[in-house]
């Protein structure tokens, strides 16, 4: 194993955060200009844009599993990543060339597909590369730098669209580069832990023989209370899509439409490593409340004022509850389960996550356009702070780390 630090932390987890950079620089490109393109473009309604960001959320949540379970099997986690960044990066100029919303209904299949095939993988490998006392402070450098690039995209986006006359073709087109780039970064940059395979070789020796289904009873009391609370507190957690439409109605000009994931990612981005190392020196749950509680401020927010400012603050604090809880979340989940079926640990956490944002997203559009988005987002304050109660019911101040 790579033993070199970079300012504290394992040298890997440097390496794998900027290839999140690189890869959400490549998918910010083209999402935070999905929802106009689809409306002004292709003439989606909000309803069908809402559902359709619903569907294949849940499409890249659910596929975590396989990717996690797959991972665990082969005893190969950077493996399992590799295909999942390499057909990412194949996607992207399909975008380009859509002509209807079926066409990108079935590209955004395939590219949710590819970022479900990372994530279980990669979160498992960050978890056996980290050093227990500093799994906070890796998952939230990882968090930070990924919306860093998110940031940066956004950014390029902007100047872009403004330089092309809203050319939103050029821009998927333009995706595949830094796409590209993360995909060489870890076949070249990343090497498989050796200590992980002896380790899986060890403790799980039929992996070879199949799918071993004795190996979820490794799974404790304290995980399952963490995918509990994950399903509650996502009942309130709808697609971003909604953020975008919620800014338009203020009449910002669509060149500046991709400031609100600028903003959004800003909010992820200022949170997640600080607090990921805070959360290590003091209770994960104390760190995670916070979160919830930037939920309820951004949800109160958008939906009870009509002044742009107050919105757009809206959303860097939506940001903000991202960058805490996800960290947060996968923190103890990396915490609470056994290195041999970590993998599957997080693709099970990511398919439930999948299933409360698919079904939240699908109602989210029904309620805006008969109730408003006053209801849609007081909803979702009124959940977040059904949550926090629940997390002191749930989570103890301190769980016992298993490996």
């Amino acid at each position: 194993m790579d033993t070199k630090k970079i300012w504290g932390l394992p040298r890997p987890i440097w390496v794998l955060s900027f290839v999140g950079l690189l890869i959400n620089l490549s998918t910010i490109m083209v999402f935070s200009l999905m929802p106009t393109f689809m409306e002004s473009e292709l003439g989606a309604t909000k309803t069908t844009v809402g559902r359709i960001d619903g569907f294949v959320e849940f499409i890249a949540y659910m596929i975590r599993i396989f990717s996690g379970v797959t991972a665990d099997l082969f005893q190969n986690r950077k493996f399992v990543l590799g295909v999942g960044y390499g057909l990412s990066a194949l996607i992207k100029p399909l975008f380009a060339v859509a002509g209807s919303v079926l066409w990108i209904f079935w590209v955004r299949v395939i590219d949710r597909f590819s970022n479900g095939i990372q994530a279980s993988p990669r979160d498992a490998l960050i978890g056996d590369i980290a050093p227990k006392d500093q799994r906070g402070a890796c998952y939230g450098l990882t968090k930070s730098l990924k919306t860093a690039g998110s940031c940066i995209g956004t950014v390029l986006t902007i100047g872009l669209m403004l330089w092309s006359d809203d050319n939103y073709r050029l821009l998927f087109h333009l995706a595949f580069i830094p796409a590209l780039l993360a995909f060489l970064l870890l076949i070249f940059g990343v090497k498989e832990p050796k200590h992980t395979n002896k380790l899986l070789k060890e403790d799980n020796k039929t992996h070879r023989k199949g799918i071993q289904w004795k190996a979820f009873l490794d799974l404790n009391a304290s995980y399952w209370k963490i995918i509990l609370l994950t399903v509650i507190f996502h009942l309130a957690h709808f697609g971003e899509s909604y953020l975008v439409f919620r800014v338009v109605e203020t009449g910002l000009k669509t060149s500046f439409v991709p400031m609100v994931m600028l903003l959004f990612n800003l909010g992820q981005f200022f949170v997640s490593y600080p607090l990921g190392v805070l959360s290590d020196k003091i209770s994960r749950r104390s760190v995670l409340l916070l979160g919830f509680f930037f939920m309820i401020a951004a949800t109160v927010l958008m939906g009870n004022t009509t002044n742009l400012i107050f919105i757009l603050i809206g959303v860097l604090l939506w940001g903000a509850q991202m960058g805490t809880t996800q960290s947060i979340l996968v923190s103890l989940i990396s915490d609470t389960t056994p290195q041999h079926i970590r993998g599957t640990a997080f693709g099970i956490f990511y398919s439930v996550l999948g299933i409360c944002i698919w079904i939240s997203s699908w109602f989210a559009g029904d309620i805006w356009e008969q109730y408003g988005h006053a209801t849609l987002f007081n909803i979702s304050a009124i959940i977040s702070l059904i949550s926090c109660g629940f997390l002191f019911i749930l989570i103890p101040k301190h769980i016992r780390k298993l490996a």
